[in-house]
Order: structure tokens, then sequence, then C-alpha cells
């Protein structure tokens, strides 16, 4: 990727996923780094295989390469400010929320290998599909995305092998797909890449993911949230664009069963108990940084902040249960 070439969301997570690319950024969040002081931080790696996907981080000037004159040279790698620090927080965020770490404290590659996974899952829109139930694969063969009834099965079996979905019985002898807790909680790094997009990559104005995609973050992960004392209701978030853009709003609808599940759902509804409503970034906001971000609430405004305090929390703070009391000031 040249830097005058914007990386969309899926190019940026399969970048995170390459190589060496993610551990690079955990050890420069520590500080400035001399090329030989770079290659101890990030064991398991060969010294060129650093050499390589640093040079691609300097290029979309997420990190700034540094050569004083001298032999040999000394060059020096430092993260970008705010551009590199920003996305250097966002990935040690989801590291420290989704990922689990070796006993010295390092993250596995297959962990920072399974994001170029993600991209793929996103990217064919069989997230899309998939967060308002389980599909079989002749079903997941039918949306548009262009690939065929074989190379949905065998996305489905390599997602499957990957943590990303799960295999069930179906009607008869047919097998279906839903999607797991790890592919629902990928969705806050989607978003997060969407906000650095709109603030580092794109052209001012323009927002980082779009209203769909913000609202298929949300149909997502709110079936990580349990809300028990408000089984029963309904609650709809109106997703608008930037004005002028051209992009179409969107609108997520979901359903708290009598136990307090969070289910998305099909709409329009004809009558919720709480409504948000608001533009993506606003929504993006509210995801990555809890409530209270520039949306406005209707009806049952309890049910709605509750709901994204706990999206929140579970998504970014998973050593507290969801159903815990949490204060936003």
């Amino acid at each position: 990727m040249a830097p005058d070439i914007e990386p969309t969301t899926p190019q940026v997570l399969r970048l995170l996923g390459a190589g060496a690319t993610g551990a690079i950024l955990m050890a420069l969040g520590e500080g400035p780094l001399r090329t030989k002081e770079l290659t101890e931080r990030v064991p398991g790696y060969a010294p060129r295989t650093i050499y390589r996907y640093s040079s691609k981080l300097a290029e979309l000037e997420i990190v700034d390469r540094d050569e004083e004159p001298g032999v040999p040279s000394k060059v020096t790698y430092t993260l970008t400010e705010p551009k590199g620090r920003e996305l250097q927080q966002l990935v040690a965020a989801y590291a420290d929320a989704s990922f689990t770490r070796l006993s010295d404290g390092r993250i596995d590659a297959h962990a920072w290998g399974s994001l170029a996974m993600l991209a793929d899952l996103w990217e064919s829109g069989l997230i899309e599909e998939l967060n308002l139930g389980s599909r079989s694969p002749t079903e997941l063969a039918q949306i548009e995305h262009g690939l065929s009834y074989h190379q949905v099965n065998r996305r489905a079996g390599l997602f499957r092998i990957g943590g990303f979905l799960r295999e069930e019985a179906g009607r008869g002898r047919q097998r279906v797909y839903s999607l797991t807790d790890r592919a629902r909680r990928g969705v806050a790094l989607i978003a997060g890449i969407g906000r650095w997009r709109r603030r580092y990559v794109v052209p001012k104005g323009t927002p980082g993911l779009t209203a769909r995609e913000a609202g298929g973050v949300l149909r997502t992960a709110l079936p990580l949230v349990t809300l028990p004392d408000y089984g029963g209701k309904c609650l709809g978030i109106e997703i608008a664009p930037p004005r002028g853009k051209g992009d179409e709003a969107d609108a997520v609808w979901a359903m708290v069963e009598a136990e307090g599940t969070v289910l998305s759902c099909e709409g329009p509804l004809s009558e919720v108990d709480g409504r948000a409503r608001g533009p993506v970034q606003a929504v993006v906001d509210t995801i990555l940084d809890g409530p209270h971000n520039g949306l406005k609430l209707e009806g049952d405004e309890q049910l709605i902040t509750t709901c994204f305090e706990r999206l929140h929390a579970i998504l970014w703070r998973p050593e507290l249960d969801d159903t815990a009391e949490l204060s936003y000031s």
C-alpha cells in the first residue's frame, strides 16, 4: 500500500495480521527503538521480516524511520504522533480485551494472524448475513458476494477452524453456521479502525465506516449483551450518514428476550421502547468510548444507555461482568 492510497478497513486488518506488524506496534508503544533493539523486542521473527513490515508501517506514516548517517548507519523507529500512536493504543486495547498472552507476556503470532481472517469474514459479507441468526452454506452462497457455493463452503470451514464460526446441526442432515463470541468481539476492532481512518486516512468529513457498516458492527455485537431488567423490551438505533456524502442511512433493531439476551432482528419494528438517533461518528464513538457521545435518545433512555454501557464493557473491559454497574462521568 503506497502512502497516497487510502487503506480500507480490511486492508488495515490484514496489515495488522501479517508478519510482525502487530508485535512491532506493541514494542514501539514503549518508546523509540533502534533496529537491533526492535528485533530483540520482537522475538520469533527473522530480522528481515521485521525490516519489511516496519518499512510498510513507515510507508503509511504510522511509524517514523529516522536514519543517522554513519558506518554503519543508525536507524531509529518511532510511532508517529498522533496517527501511529492512536493505532498502537487501539491495537493494544483490543489485544488486552480479546487475546490470550503467552507465559512471557507476548501475544502469540496465531492471534495476530486471526485478524487477517477477521478481514476476510467482514469483507465477504458473511458476518452481516450471520449476525441475525444461523445460516446453511446454501443460504450463505445466495447473498451477493461473488462467491460460489464451494468457495463459501470452504471459507466457512476455515472460519470455523479459526474460531469465528460455530457449526451446528440444522434441519435434517443439513449443517448451519453461526457467529462465535470471538467473531462478535472482533467488530470492536473494526469500529476502532473505522474511527482511525476517519481521523487520519480518508478526506475530512468522510466517515471511516459507512452507516451500513456501523450498523453491521452493532447488529453483530449486540447479542453479547444481556439486559435482565429489560426483558420483553425493544430498541431501535438509527444511523445517519454525513450530509452530502450520498451514503444511505441504516437502522438497527433489537429485542430483549425474557431472560435478558439482546437479539438483533429484522425491522423496521412498528414500536420500540427506546430509540437512539445519530450520525455514524456518534455511533462509532459510543461503541468505543461508552454512552453520551452525541446520540439523541427518545423513549426509555435508560434502556439505551444501559445497553451501550454493557456493550462497551463486554467489548473493552472483559474483567467486568456485562451486567456490572458502570458509570461514565
